[in-house]
Parts: C-alpha cells; sequence; structure tokens
C-alpha cells in the first residue's frame, strides 16, 4: 500500500496535468512516472481518475480525432498513428476512426487540402505541382486511391477555370 503523502502528491500533479486538456491513460502515466512517482502510486491514481471518469481512452481518442481532423483535415492513416502514439489500443481506434470519418469523409477533407494547397503553388510548373500536393497529401495520413482522386478533381477544375478566363486579347479592339 503506498504511503498517502505519495499518492496525495501524484494525484495533485495528475490533476494539474488533466486541467489542461483530455489525456490518455498512457500519457498521464508517462506524466506521473516523470515526476518520479512508484508503479503502484501511479497505478492507484489511474484507477483514482478512471474511477470518476476524469480519464476515459474512448472520450480521448474522439476529442482529439475530431480536433485534429478540424483543425488539420489529417487523413485517416496520420490520425491512426497519431492516436497509437498517445496510447490508445487498436480496436478503440478503429471505432473512433470509423465513427469520425462517417461524419467528415474522407474524400471531402482530402479535397479541401487539395484546393488550399493547389492555391499556394500557383506558378510552379505542372507536373511539380502535382508531385507537391501527391506529397502533401500523403504527409496529411491520406491514402493513395483519396489521393489521386482529388488530385485528378483540382487539376481538372484548375483546367476547366483557366479556359473560361477571359484573354485579355480578346478585350482589345
Amino acid at each position: 500500500m503506498p504511503d498517502p503523502e505519495s499518492l496525495k502528491s501524484a494525484k495533485a500533479h495528475a490533476l494539474r496535468y488533466l486541467s489542461y486538456r483530455e489525456r490518455s491513460k498512457w500519457e498521464l502515466s508517462q506524466y506521473l512516472e516523470k515526476k518520479e512517482h512508484s508503479h503502484p502510486v501511479i497505478q492507484q491514481t489511474l484507477n483514482y481518475l478512471i474511477e470518476l471518469n476524469y480519464v476515459n481512452d474512448q472520450r480521448f481518442a474522439v476529442q482529439w480525432g475530431q480536433y485534429k481532423i478540424n483543425k488539420n483535415k489529417l487523413g485517416r492513416n496520420r490520425l491512426y498513428l497519431e492516436l497509437l502514439g498517445k496510447g490508445i489500443d487498436k480496436e478503440t481506434i478503429e471505432g473512433t476512426l470509423n465513427t469520425l470519418y462517417e461524419d467528415n469523409p474522407e474524400m471531402e477533407l482530402a479535397a479541401q487540402c487539395a484546393r488550399k494547397k493547389w492555391i499556394t503553388l500557383e506558378g510552379v510548373e505542372e507536373e511539380k505541382k502535382k508531385r507537391r500536393l501527391v506529397q502533401y497529401l500523403q504527409r496529411r495520413g491520406f491514402s493513395s486511391d483519396i489521393i489521386y482522386q482529388s488530385l485528378r478533381t483540382v487539376s481538372e477544375s484548375a483546367d476547366i477555370e483557366n479556359h473560361m478566363m477571359p484573354s485579355s486579347t480578346l478585350d482589345q479592339d
């Protein structure tokens, strides 16, 4: 049985750490290890916080995923790796990703990212532009079929816009 003072200290550290944002059980245990708490104290603290529902990996995964999708427009692959890195088990991750990408279709997110990036690549030669866009979407965690579908959509819409623009030579008489 850990002594009451070290348990109290660990709970105080954990609650302070949780006050900033939701944390996974793994993140919290790593933090308490850095604070040099013993394993029995860490385990008892985690059990206490789980019992109070202050720590919930399922809730954390959903909140983290929603934030990353809304802010960074991440694809399924990248979000999977991030949640894995936060100590979330694979089964929880799969369920969370299925729910999140049901509400936010990955194709739409990829298309939004592609359009935004395409604009920043104005003036770059066509092949280089496409290569950079593919690499950008890969880093965002989109699958290759979604990337190439987005690339096709963006380049086709750019071609249409370029053909619809009035030529300056036509305006002159």
